[in-house]
C-alpha cells in the first residue's frame, strides 16, 4: 500500500536518480517526429500492403535529405547529428563524411546522390538523373537469400523472414553535399523521374553473344565439347576452372545451372531458371551513368570509352547459360536460356 500512496514519480525520476537511457529514448522520439513531420508526404513504395500469406505491413517513411558540410558533419533539418548526439549522451561521429570524398562531390558538382526503396528495388539518382540501379519482387528476393548459402552468409533464416518487410518499406534518403559558388542548385528529381521504368528498345541487336558452358566434377569447363585442357594443350590459358570444393558446394545446394542475360532493360542473373534480382538499365540510363564517370573523372583516359562502350551495352543480346554437374541422386531441372 505504501507503494500506493508515494506521489508519483516522472519518467526519469527516481529517488534522486535519474535514468538517462530512457531520457534519451523520448529525446529520441521527439527528435524523430520532428523530423518526419517537417520533411514531407510518405513515399509509397509501389508494393501494396498485402503480403503472399494474407497480412497486411507497409511502412512509409517522408523523404528525409542529409546535409553534409564542407568538412563532413551531417545534418537533418538544420539538427546537426553530433548535436543530437550530445542530447542523447552518444557518439554519432561514425556518421561523418570522409572530408575526401565531400571535396570530391563538391568538385565534381554532384550536389545531391538520392537512394529510393521503392518496393521493386533500389533507384539510385544523382543530381536528380536516374542511373542503372537494382530492381526485384518478392520471389527474387527469396532466390538471393537461398543463392546466399552459397557464400555462408550468416542468418539465412532470418533475412528469408524480413524479406517481405523490405519490399514494403517507403525509404527516401538524399545525401546533399555543399555547392559550389559558380554553379547553379540542381532541384531533386520528381516522383515521375524516380520511379520511372526502363525503357526496353526495339531494335536490331549489336552484338550476339549465346552460348552454353559445362563444368564436369574436376572443375573443368568445356564449349561445344572443347574443353580448357584441350584450349591449353593448343597454348591459350583460361584461368576459368573451378576449384573441386566449389563443384561440391554447388552440388551440395543443388545448382544446376546459372544464366546471365543481358537484354536492352537490365542484366538478369537465373538460378536454376529462377531469377535473381537484377540489374536495371536502358540506353538513357547507360548514357547517364557514362555522363556521370565523366563529370566525377575529368582528368581520367577511359571517358571516351565508357561514353562509347556503356550506352552500348543494352544493344547486346547476350545469353551465357553455365551447367554443373548433378549430384548423386538429383533430379535435373530442365534448362533453357530466357
Amino acid at each position: 500500500m505504501a507503494g500506493l500512496l508515494t506521489e508519483p514519480r516522472w519518467l526519469g525520476q527516481e529517488t534522486g536518480h535519474s535514468h538517462p537511457g530512457l531520457w534519451s529514448v523520448w529525446v529520441l522520439f521527439v527528435i524523430t517526429a520532428l523530423v518526419l513531420a517537417a520533411c514531407g508526404p510518405a513515399r509509397l513504395p509501389a508494393t501494396g500492403p498485402e503480403t503472399e500469406t494474407g497480412e497486411v505491413f507497409m511502412i512509409a517513411l517522408p523523404r528525409i535529405v542529409i546535409d553534409f558540410d564542407e568538412i563532413g558533419n551531417p545534418s537533418v533539418l538544420g539538427l546537426k547529428m553530433a548535436d543530437a548526439g550530445r542530447l542523447l549522451g552518444q557518439d554519432l561521429s561514425g556518421l561523418r563524411l570522409n572530408k575526401y570524398y565531400v571535396d570530391w562531390m563538391t568538385a565534381a558538382n554532384v550536389q545531391h546522390i538520392e537512394l529510393r526503396q521503392t518496393g521493386n528495388g533500389i533507384a539510385l539518382l544523382a543530381n536528380g538523373k536516374l542511373m542503372p540501379h537494382v530492381a526485384w519482387n518478392d520471389a527474387s528476393l527469396q532466390q538471393a537469400t537461398e543463392f546466399a548459402g552459397l557464400f555462408d552468409v550468416q542468418g539465412t533464416d532470418m533475412i528469408k523472414k524480413f524479406m517481405p518487410i523490405v519490399r514494403r518499406l517507403g525509404l527516401d534518403i538524399i545525401l546533399r553535399f555543399p555547392k559550389r559558388a559558380d554553379v547553379e542548385e540542381i532541384p531533386l528529381a520528381t516522383d515521375e523521374v524516380a520511379m520511372a521504368a526502363a525503357a526496353p528498345e526495339d531494335v536490331p541487336a549489336s552484338a550476339v553473344i549465346r552460348f552454353e558452358v559445362k563444368y564436369d566434377d574436376r572443375g573443368i569447363p568445356s564449349i561445344l565439347g572443347i574443353s580448357a585442357q584441350d584450349l591449353l594443350a593448343m597454348g591459350i590459358n583460361l584461368s576459368i576452372a573451378l576449384p573441386q570444393d566449389s563443384i561440391r558446394t554447388m552440388q551440395s545446394h543443388n545448382v544446376q545451372h546459372l544464366e546471365l542475360r543481358g537484354k536492352t532493360d537490365g542484366l538478369f542473373v537465373y538460378v536454376n531458371g529462377n531469377p535473381l534480382p537484377n540489374l536495371v538499365w536502358d540506353n538513357d540510363l547507360l548514357s547517364g551513368a557514362a555522363d556521370l564517370y565523366a563529370q566525377m573523372n575529368p582528368s581520367s583516359p577511359y571517358i571516351e570509352l565508357a561514353k562509347l562502350l556503356l550506352p552500348s551495352i543494352d544493344n547486346a543480346d547476350i545469353a551465357i547459360l553455365v551447367h554443373f554437374p548433378l549430384a548423386a541422386g538429383a533430379t535435373p531441372i530442365p534448362a533453357q536460356m530466357h
